[in-house]
């Protein structure tokens, strides 16, 4: 089981070896959010509201469940260079900011997950209603995300699920 910090309320997860990382300098954030959009049409991204800030439990599978929780989204991504990262908005806003920055961030080594080359669909599934809850059961995950081969792609994100930028 993985823990991810989360000060403003998004998880992610990257396929480093294909993540297009600086954006620019002095980025403003509907700057962001578009990159995040190309980089979700390249199946290198997928990033996703969490509904709080909290230090979240995410227990990352590689095997299809019937797992449900309060909510659900697939989309795809493609591995190339054997791994992808489970991180968080504020490692995203570094790398878009500073040139010479790599994920993952040095901090975030035990957050990165082995996986074989090839296309997945990934299945985030969060265990909690945010409305009601600060977190899943003791000792539950909070998220579970299972990265399954793709027979078919889900299709990619054009926006950032569980998020709205009016605040809604």
């Amino acid at each position: 089981m993985l823990e991810v910090s989360d000060d403003f309320g998004f998880l992610a997860i990257v396929v480093p070896a294909n993540y297009g990382t600086f954006v620019d300098r002095n980025w403003r954030f509907d700057q962001l959010i578009d990159h995040f959009r190309q980089q979700m049409a390249q199946r290198s991204l997928l990033i996703w509201g969490t509904g709080l800030e909290g230090f979240w439990k995410v227990d990352v599978r590689t095997e299809q469940s019937s797992v449900r929780g309060s909510r659900e989204v697939s989309g795809p991504l493609r591995v190339i260079g054997g791994c992808v990262l489970v991180t968080n908005y504020e490692s995203l806003t570094m790398v878009a900011a500073y040139d010479d920055e790599r994920l993952p961030q040095s901090h975030e080594q035990d957050q990165v997950v082995r996986l074989p080359d090839g296309d997945y669909s990934c299945r985030i599934i969060q265990m909690f209603d945010p409305d009601q809850e600060d977190s899943a059961e003791e000792g539950g995950a909070d998220f579970i995300v299972e990265l399954t081969r793709a027979k078919v792609l889900p299709a990619s994100w054009s926006e950032v699920p569980w998020f709205s930028e009016n605040g809604a």
